[in-house]
């Protein structure tokens, strides 16, 4: 039993590395990519990044990017070179595996058939293979936080403060759903149970020395930059919308002047707004219909589960009604959107953790299942599975061009090609992330990079990199 397990998630695997693998390069890196891979090469050629820093823990570059994707694409930058392979590699080995931590987390909180089904349904899941096809960090972040689970399951739990710890330092929205899903997962398994082992005590002391880092970057390093700049309360545009919504409601209400602060105010219409987001996160819309509408995020178009899924889950429900697994499952789901609901409508980066449970509830519903029911079901997910591997194979790469930083890369390689013929060569920033995309193409020396971080026009040999009015 054991060895054919072995076998089926061996097989369940090389699926999953075959609809991950094929045409990865196809489409060019998108701007957090050169920016990372290049950071990744300069730390590995120099000890400093892009910018000039030592070693940092937050990176300018990326508006204050943690550092966990960019150290952890080290090895595959040295095989590779600073190009597609050298920061997608972190994250199609991620989902890998993520494929089997599925297993081994199905097979914890059900049995050994849930655990294969889980499996077998990540390693098809439309989002798992749209994160693992580009270097994304919130899918490292995702894969960290799933080997915390497991071995938190499994008594390891200073393994579980080291890669959660990584996770922290790695994608933003783990800072806040790291911690809930640290009280879930002592209620779930008995807190007398954990802090009688002696290990327990190292690992909060590790997970402490991780957050007092994570302050500290937050504080001093600006990691959170991004997130101040993009979060609901310092949106300009929406800001606005609300002051105006509040006076006209103001105006025209019948109600007596002393009561309308109280029903028309901007507090409450912040609340609204964040509440909506908290909601689009679960909606069938993201999940089941058109997912995040980011080409980036979503090249094949369709929700972030199959369609197929909104009835397994509802099966599931079902079957699990009242069990304590399925109170995981769903605490686990709703605590994910409380860390992305001040940012924006939902998101397929930033709402990843939710992927896991949301799989482990379909993989126990087919575990439920007739033979002709398990063959129905899977038979729609391998049919709308074409679909989508058509579109993210040979349409994506096309429509969706401009959001792959396309021109850039052309025109880099263009440059590349007639350097060195006594001629200058002038690049425009006018074309979107051209400062970036040039080094990554010509392996620029990041000692070059790094003395010119800042100014412009930027000068490589017979290249110049200027903004153009």
């Amino acid at each position: 039993m054991v060895r054919k397990s072995i076998i089926t998630l061996l097989a369940i695997l090389l699926l999953g590395f075959a609809i991950r693998v094929y045409k990865i390069t196809e489409m060019p890196l998108y701007g957090d990519e050169l920016t990372m891979v290049y950071d990744t090469y300069s730390i590995l050629k120099t000890g400093k990044d892009a910018t000039g820093q030592s070693f940092p823990i937050t990176f300018r570059m990326g508006a204050g990017r943690t550092g966990g994707y960019i150290y952890g694409s080290i090895p595959f930058v040295y095989i590779f070179g600073p190009g597609a392979w050298g920061v997608r590699g972190l994250s199609l080995l991620s989902g890998l595996g993520i494929i089997v931590l599925m297993y081994f987390l199905g097979k914890r909180l059900f049995n050994e058939k849930v655990g294969l089904i889980a499996s077998f349904l990540a390693a098809i899941s439309p989002w798992e293979i749209y994160l693992s096809r580009t270097g994304f960090e919130a899918h490292f972040a995702l894969f960290l936080a799933l080997l915390g689970v497991v071995t938190f399951f499994n008594k390891k739990y200073v393994v579980t403060a080291l890669v959660w710890g990584l996770a922290l330092l790695t994608y933003p929205t783990f800072k806040l759903t790291l911690p809930m899903m640290f009280f879930v997962l002592l209620w779930y398994t008995g807190i007398k149970n954990v802090i009688r082992n002696k290990l327990f005590v190292l690992s909060i002391v590790i997970l402490a020395i991780f957050g007092g880092v994570v302050i500290r970057e937050t504080i001093r390093g600006g990691s959170e930059q991004r997130f101040f700049a993009i979060n609901v309360f310092s949106d300009a545009t929406l800001k606005e919308q609300i002051i105006q919504k509040v006076n006209n409601d103001r105006t025209i209400s019948l109600l007596p002047n002393f009561f309308k602060p109280i029903f028309y105010n901007r507090p409450l219409e912040y609340a609204r707004t964040v509440f909506e987001n908290y909601m689009d996160n679960i909606s069938m819309r993201f999940l089941f219909l058109r997912g995040d509408g980011n080409p980036r995020n979503n090249p094949g178009e369709w929700g972030m589960l199959y369609l197929v899924d909104s009835l397994l889950l509802l099966a599931g429900l079902v079957y699990l009604w009242k069990s304590r697994e399925l109170k995981l499952l769903v605490i686990w789901i709703l605590i994910v959107p409380l860390a992305t609901m001040i940012i924006a409508n939902a998101h397929g980066l930033r709402s990843d953790l939710m992927l896991p449970p949301l799989i482990l509830i379909s993989s126990y519903a087919i575990s439920k299942f007739s033979k002709v029911l398990k063959v129905l079901s899977i038979g729609a997910m391998l049919i709308q599975l074409v679909f989508i591997l058509v579109a993210v194979y040979f349409l994506a790469p096309a429509k969706f061009a401009s959001f792959w930083s396309t021109d850039a890369k052309a025109a880099s390689l263009l440059a590349i090609e007639n350097k060195d013929k006594n001629k200058t060569i002038v690049l425009s920033t006018k074309v979107d992330n051209m400062e970036y995309a040039y080094p990554v193409y010509a392996k620029i020396d990041p000692n070059l990079v790094i003395a010119q971080y800042g100014r412009f026009p930027k000068v490589y040999g017979d290249i110049e990199i200027d903004q153009q009015p």
